[in-house]
Formats: C-alpha cells, sequence, structure tokens
C-alpha cells in the first residue's frame, strides 16, 4: 500500500490503560506502510513494545515533523493535540479510546481504516476555532491556545446569578440573568452547548453558537451567529461571587466585575480526518444513538 503521509506522529493519552498489544500492532502496521512513526518522550512508557521502531522526538520538533496526527484517547486527548498543533495545519485522526468520542473517526476495533487514511483516502473537515480575549481596564487577557470546543463564563461555588449583556458586532443582542453564557463552535456544538439546551450544529458550518447558563427569565434563548461577528459580554457584575471564564475545560481565568469578554473566529483552523461514508454528521447519529 502507498502512503501519502510518510512522517505520523503518535499521540496515546498516557492517563489511559490502553492495551499495549494494540499499540504495537498499530505502529507496526504503520510502518508496513512506509510510514515513519514519531512520538514524544511523555509517550515512551506506553511503546516501550514498539521503541525500535518509533523516533522519540521533542514536542516542538514531532509537531513540526509530521504529516498527520494520530490520537489515542477521547475527545479531550483530541481537543489536547489540537491546541498543541495550532499553526502547523496537520491533520489529525482520532482512534477512540474513550466513551462516546465524538471527534474520534476510528474505534478501537477498526484498526484496518488507519490503512484508508494513510493512503489518502480520507476527506479532510477544516473545523473552525474561536479566540478568547478578556479586556480588563487597559490590559488584554488571552489564551495560549484558540479554542475548539467552546468558551465558557461560569459563577463560582456560591450559585449566584450573573448579570451581563450580550453585544454583537457593537449592537445589544440581550440583556441576562444567568449562571453564566457558552460560546461553542460547531464542533463543540454536541458538548456543554447541548447540555444547556444550545442546537447541534454541522461541524461544517462558519458560525458562532451563544448558550445561556440557566437563564432567568427563560426566554434567553441560545442564538447563532455569522462566524464574522464579534461578540462580547459587557456590563458583567458577579454580585459578589467570584465568575470564571475557562477555554476547553483545559484552562481558566478568574473574571472581575466589569471585564469584557471577547469572541471571534481564530485565524486558525482544526483539519479532521473522515474516511467513513457519510461524514461528521454520521458519525454523530452514530454516537448519538
Amino acid at each position: 500500500m502507498s502512503t501519502v503521509f510518510k512522517q505520523v506522529l503518535l499521540l496515546p493519552n498516557t492517563t489511559k490503560q490502553i492495551d499495549p498489544v494494540l499499540l504495537k500492532n498499530l505502529v507496526l502496521r504503520m510502518c508496513d506502510a512506509g510510514c515513519s512513526v514519531l512520538s514524544v518522550e511523555e509517550c515512551r512508557p506506553l511503546l516501550a513494545e514498539t521503541v525500535e521502531h518509533v523516533s522519540f522526538m521533542d514536542e516542538s520538533a514531532a509537531f513540526k515533523s509530521a504529516d498527520v496526527i494520530f490520537v489515542l484517547g477521547g475527545d479531550g486527548s483530541i481537543i489536547r493535540a489540537a491546541h498543541r498543533s495550532v499553526g502547523t495545519c496537520t491533520p489529525i485522526v482520532g482512534i477512540n479510546c474513550g466513551r462516546l468520542g465524538y471527534l474520534a473517526e476510528i474505534e478501537i476495533g477498526e484498526l484496518e481504516l488507519v490503512d484508508l487514511v494513510l493512503s489518502g483516502a480520507g476527506i479532510i473537515e477544516e473545523r473552525v476555532m474561536l479566540n478568547v480575549e478578556v479586556q480588563r481596564r487597559d490590559t488584554l487577557l488571552s489564551f495560549a491556545a484558540p479554542a475548539l470546543n467552546d468558551a465558557v463564563l461560569t459563577n463560582g461555588p456560591i450559585p449566584r446569578i450573573l448579570r451581563f449583556d450580550l453585544y454583537c458586532d457593537g449592537e445589544p443582542v440581550q440583556h441576562c440573568f444567568a449562571d453564566g453564557m457558552i460560546f461553542a463552535t460547531p464542533t463543540g456544538s454536541t458538548a456543554y452547548s447541548r447540555a444547556a439546551g444550545g442546537s447541534i450544529l454541522d461541524p461544517r458550518l462558519d458560525c458562532i453558537c451563544a448558550t445561556p447558563i440557566c437563564p432567568q427569565p427563560i426566554n434567553n434563548l441560545p442564538v447563532v451567529f455569522s462566524g464574522a461577528s464579534v461578540l462580547e459580554i459587557r456590563n458583567l457584575m458577579g454580585g459578589g461571587n467570584c465568575m470564571y471564564l475557562s477555554e476547553d475545560g483545559c484552562e481558566c481565568l478568574e473574571i472581575q466585575d466589569g471585564d469584557i469578554i471577547r469572541i471571534t473566529h481564530a485565524q486558525y483552523r482544526i483539519p479532521l480526518i473522515r474516511v467513513k461514508k457519510g461524514g461528521s454528521l454520521n458519525a454523530l447519529s452514530r454516537k448519538l444513538s
């Protein structure tokens, strides 16, 4: 079998119990396809049985050298890999070792699909990301990488309702009394946003969904905005409670009264590889069923 991807970066989740036989079979399958297999030092213990077939590199060099990234884990593992690969345009394919794995294209028992990926038979879906900033008087705070799933404003340990205004392109949209707000990409629309009542969006769309968390009154509904929009939370008041802004469940900033939270589309997109018929919507249907 000929392959279009010569350098494969393999990233198994080091916190999961992944069958070493499966990892060995996967590495040997990639080598038989004519690929050079790369990984990072933190993964060396998991790949102990195949160290002679894997080149271990520091993270920066590994991500720059890779033609494709295989992630073994759940959605969180794929999101972390996406953060680490921002700016490289390297496509990612997930092998599900988690619970649902909405973002993963391949299940544990489907390793024959790896051959299709390596041969270039897959379709690349470019997923939008969110740039998340906080304007605090004369200081601009931001996260290390854009968000692939969502940015979430929440109240603290005492459940006091937050008061804030949602603006789009400088115009007021909603005056909200709520526990917070979720700004979700189409990729993240199946996650926290969906649990809070937001719509499931086709991941190929170019848009942002703003979903209030437990709003009072309940007529503050989720709104889907154009991807070109500049969304802002202004006039934010926490009633003396702590407030937090998190991104993809990975990073968190403590928010103060009067901070302006600004959400825009990031300049980067994350390419995910699909090889199954029906694409991402068919995958979503399978997972939800």
